[in-house]
């Protein structure tokens, strides 16, 4: 079942926050992903029948998708308007397979004059072509697979590009890297050093794409050398280990309201973003160094906050002490609540010592690291 106030009907995924991935092809594949985190896919298949299929399974799923339109515009059935999708797939990466933007432009229209009620969508290669093809369509998406070749957080600096020329209001959805390099290489003198991203890495590109403005994650992709990824259980685990996550923080990207942080911003320090939702602040926090650690704001630890989306060893691994203050490890991410009792208590004008619950989670998580 869909999460209560996920926006619905045809258009609905202009302000819903989907977690999607690619290599979606076969229904039986549907059930699984759905409890690992996932509520939409990209099907590849542009054959009716199985199309059909998958849009059937998505629907007693209760999951969306995202497929390509060329095939089934030459299909008559009304049953396409029940199909579950989401936006129509228009091209991809035409950047890289320089596909000119009157052409693009082009296969949107046909599209539209064919279905005009669902939005339109298509990924681009890098953030800077969104100056080309950015006012086509509805929803814009980038794929950028940093690992292992560049630094993780080149995803923000592809987003900064794409954000810069996106017109105003339009949705942009990221791809995240779940998926090895050498997997598309054949000679394997040519795959040293290649490798699939591992969950640390995961997780900081899907925080440091939402806090950038990703407003929906796809994650490729589900197939791998034939297989699925769910025959490769360490992989696959790496990756729903994430998404899982997102989907608990999905109402918090998707209806939540953007707020100041509890903490002067520092430039220099960790990159912080802040969300209300359901009277809690949900403040995320990540560190883009790659070799540096940084100190985590003091005021996360003064009782008001508790820390979630973090295990014992997860806090282990994040956090070091360094002469009495906690700092960040590289490329990891921190997830922080607001107490409860605390935002109540401010809300009533009384003392923050007074509302402020006396058997303290993040206080506790000060000693986890030791």
């Amino acid at each position: 079942m869909a999460c209560a106030g996920t926006p619905r009907g045809p258009k609905a995924a202009l302000t819903r926050f989907p977690i999607g991935i690619y290599g979606g092809n076969d229904p039986k594949h549907l059930a699984r992903l759905k409890s690992d985190g996932f509520d939409s896919f990209h099907c590849s298949w542009k054959d009716f029948d199985r199309l059909a299929a998958m849009a059937k399974e998505a629907k007693h799923q209760g999951m969306r998708m995202i497929i390509s339109p060329d095939e089934i515009r030459r299909k008559a059935s009304s049953h396409i308007q029940e199909w579950p999708v989401d936006a129509w797939y228009l091209f991809d990466e035409p950047d890289v397979h320089r596909l000119s933007s009157a052409t693009l432009q082009g296969i949107s229209e046909q599209t539209r004059s064919w279905d005009p009620e669902r939005p339109q969508t298509f990924v681009i290669g890098q953030g800077s072509p969104t100056n080309v093809y950015g006012r086509i369509g509805d929803i814009l998406m980038m794929d950028w697979y940093p690992v292992p070749h560049r630094a993780p957080d080149s995803v923000a600096d592809q987003i900064d590009l794409l954000m810069k020329t996106l017109p105003k209001g339009k949705p942009f959805w990221m791809v995240i890297q779940a998926y090895d390099w050498a997997d598309e290489i054949k000679d394997p003198t040519k795959i040293k050093g290649l490798r699939f991203p591992n969950r640390h890495e995961i997780r900081f590109m899907s925080y440091i794409a939402v806090m950038h403005g990703a407003r929906g994650l796809f994650y490729c992709t589900l197939l791998k050398k034939g297989k699925t990824l769910f025959e490769y259980p360490e992989l696959w685990q790496e990756v729903s280990v994430v998404t899982r996550e997102i989907r608990d923080m999905r109402p918090v990207f998707e209806r939540g309201k953007r707020v100041r942080l509890p903490f002067p911003p520092n430039p220099d320090g960790v990159e912080a973003k802040a969300w209300r939702y359901k009277n809690r602040d949900h403040v995320i926090i990540l560190n883009r160094k790659a070799t540096v650690y940084q100190k985590v704001p003091e005021e996360l630890f003064n009782g008001l906050w508790q820390p979630i989306h973090c295990a014992k060893n997860n806090c282990r691994e994040a956090l070091s002490s360094f002469y009495g203050a906690w700092y960040l490890r590289p490329y990891h991410v921190m997830v922080f609540k607001s107490r409860l009792n605390w935002f109540r208590g401010l809300s009533r004008g009384l003392p923050i010592a007074t509302s402020c619950d006396q058997d303290d989670t993040l206080t506790r998580s000060r000693h986890l690291v030791k």
